[in-house]
């Protein structure tokens, strides 16, 4: 096709998702521009599901460690309004 780089012979994609239908990356754009909880709920489930199991249990300690740090903020940012 013109306009398409050439790939070696045997070399896989660097993108695992190119098999995405064109109606599915339209309906994740449109939700991007409204950022809602669901959204970031639903692409933080899609970061967490590629993450190497090692690196899932840092992230578990990591939040465990500062969550309610945040949440207290986040509570006392929320009040001031």
């Amino acid at each position: 096709m013109p306009g398409e780089r050439p790939r070696l012979a045997g070399a896989p994609g660097v993108c695992e998702d190119a098999g995405v239908p064109v109606a599915a990356l339209t309906l994740l754009v449109y939700l991007m521009r409204r950022i809602k909880p669901t959204t970031v709920a639903l692409v933080m489930f899609e970061a967490w599901r590629r993450l190497p199991p090692q690196q899932r249990q840092q992230l578990l300690l990591v939040a465990r460690r500062n969550g309610p740090r945040v949440a207290s903020s986040l509570i006392r940012r929320g009040r001031a309004r």
